[in-house]
């Protein structure tokens, strides 16, 4: 971000009734709701919402305003008394759960705050339904129970939860609506390489984005969140796609007559905790409905929201392994080439629900030239060769007596991703059972087949010795003795190395399972010269020798 533009960020708008540095030190120690976003579902919720109204009776109006398909309650949490109202919507995508707890913490804040809170409840009426889509939020998924997406429901009125939020609008006829999502935690400020932490929009109204007094008011609003959030994401506020949509409800609200902010979370930056965005809504937040409370945000220029970069996707990977040679099938010689992949985690993993699932596969999203991506890990492969991972079979249902935790990490330290069990029928649902009890990241993957099936080339007849060297020739020593060796050129030994057919294992879309080799001396393509420096199953690094 350029440094007048990030100054103007720091300097425009008035003095905040609260001011941004003052709420982000407060979140830790005064938040309502300490369940990590992504592990809070709907009981929790409703738990939280009555305790909150017990606690501020005469002052809060809890009312259930409707029923998701699967008959969930959908509340509508009451603030205030002022003339100008304010709707504000969280996880009309169950998967998007960013700014759920940042509503209960807003309501909190105002309602245990001093005179500053007591002036936005004058000026203002806060209205909040923290989680729209409880079906999809339950199953952690996108739509609702009748796999509708609400967002795109605003003129079919084919869902409950669609139906619901356009009465409301047309009930309380809010002066603003905030509508809460997550977006793509790979999305970037333009094509600076920096996250888009936090995506902004003043939604428009029709396909010219005609300027309404309603819309200013958005654009203003948006201006001030940028201006608040910018000192905790410096550079990573960018401004969302405008394109019209004529079946969101965003564009429809602002159609009806509510303008609508669009609030976008995605991810972190690198090292910071994923809860920062819900900290990150909370300041927003508040700042906002500050600002309409004193003046209809009235100083706040437009011009800062109207200078943010435009969101980008597909500049950024999880990990970029550059400046190496890629030697994989069906060539027979390396060939310059990064390898650029994504870890699709679910957002349980980052916060540790406990009801979450566990890691999520690797893809490969890049296999070339990946100078013009960002990366959360970048891998220097210069001087060396990264090849695809090993595959290898195991004969018969006695294997079960080796082939333990251990076993499997000492292979997969030795560069094997994918075992096939060879196993008679009789004895298939056991070798199965097994096989999905020792899966776990980092390990080589086990297919059981037939006991007929053809062999792969390397087979493995026990745990693995210790590898006398690092190198890919010690490592297949270990594995199968000295069987594999055959006096081949490895290039011709690359595709029964590796268990592949005729396509390169190593390609957009397929799991990132690879070998990081380092020549003893350049040029060097002999196993035996050839040092293992690091090895990847399914994207992720085997668990260190114990």
């Amino acid at each position: 971000m350029p440094p007048l533009f990030a100054l103007a960020l720091l300097l425009s708008g008035p003095a905040a009734a609260f001011s941004p540095e003052a709420l982000w030190e407060a979140w830790p120690s005064r938040r309502l709701v300490t369940t990590p976003a992504p592990c809070l579902r709907h009981a929790e919720l409703v738990s939280l919402l009555r305790d909150l109204e017990a606690r501020h009776r005469g002052r809060i109006g809890l009312e259930e305003v409707g029923r998701s398909v699967e008959d969930r309650p959908i509340q509508l949490l009451t603030l205030g008394s002022g003339p100008r109202r304010v709707l504000l919507w969280s996880q009309m995508h169950g998967d998007e759960p960013s700014a759920t707890p940042a509503l209960l913490d807003v309501a909190e804040h105002l309602l245990s705050g001093g005179s500053e809170a007591a002036r936005i409840l004058e000026a203002t009426t806060v209205l909040l339904v923290p989680m729209l889509n409880p079906d999809g939020a339950e199953r952690y998924a996108r739509r609702n129970a009748q796999a509708i997406d609400i967002n795109r429901d605003a003129l079919a009125l084919s869902t409950p939860e669609g139906r619901l939020l356009k009465s409301l609008r047309e009930r309380l006829q809010p002066a603003l609506g905030v509508n809460l999502h997550d977006q793509d935690r790979r999305t970037t400020v333009g094509e600076t390489g920096v996250l888009a932490t936090i995506s902004l929009l003043a939604v428009a109204g029709d396909p010219e984005g005609t300027m309404s007094p309603g819309r200013a008011r958005a654009k203003r609003a948006c201006a001030a969140v940028a201006r608040a959030l910018s000192p905790y994401v410096p550079g990573g506020i960018a401004r969302y796609d405008e394109d019209w949509n004529p079946r969101a409800f965003g564009d429809n609200l602002t159609a009806w007559g509510t303008p609508v902010v669009l609030i976008e979370s995605g991810g972190p930056p690198p090292g910071r905790r994923r809860e920062d965005l819900t900290r990150l809504n909370f300041v927003a937040l508040l700042t906002m409905l500050s600002g309409l409370a004193v003046d209809d945000l009235a100083t706040e220029d437009p011009a800062v929201y109207e200078g943010l970069p435009r969101n980008d996707t597909g500049g950024w990977a999880d990990v970029l392994i550059e400046g190496g040679e890629l030697w994989q099938p069906p060539g027979p010689l390396p060939y310059r080439a990064d390898v650029a992949f994504d870890l699709d985690d679910p957002d349980s993993v980052g916060v540790a629900c406990a009801a979450g699932s566990g890691p999520g596969p690797s893809l490969v999203r890049e296999v070339g030239d990946g100078r013009l991506l960002s990366a959360a890990r970048r891998i220097d492969a210069t001087d060396r060769l990264v090849l695809p991972a090993l595959a290898a079979s195991v004969r018969g249902l006695a294997a079960r007596e080796w082939m333990t935790g251990d076993a499997l990490d000492a292979i997969g330290r030795l560069g094997v991703a994918r075992l096939r069990w060879h196993v008679e029928p009789a004895g298939r649902d056991e070798a199965e059972s097994l096989a999905a009890q020792l899966g776990r990241p980092g390990r080589p993957a086990i297919s059981v087949a037939p006991e007929g099936t053809s062999p792969l080339f390397l087979e493995i007849a026990g745990p693995p010795r210790r590898p006398k060297a690092a190198t890919l020739s010690a490592a297949l020593d270990a594995l199968t003795g000295v069987r594999w060796r055959s006096g081949r050129p490895l290039g011709e030994r690359l595709r029964d190395l590796t268990g592949g057919g005729d396509d390169p294992p190593l390609a957009p879309d397929a799991p990132a399972s690879l070998l990081l080799l380092r020549p003893q001396v350049a040029g060097a393509t002999d196993p035996d010269r050839l040092e293992i420096e690091a090895v990847f199953l399914d994207g992720r690094e085997p668990a260190l020798e114990p």
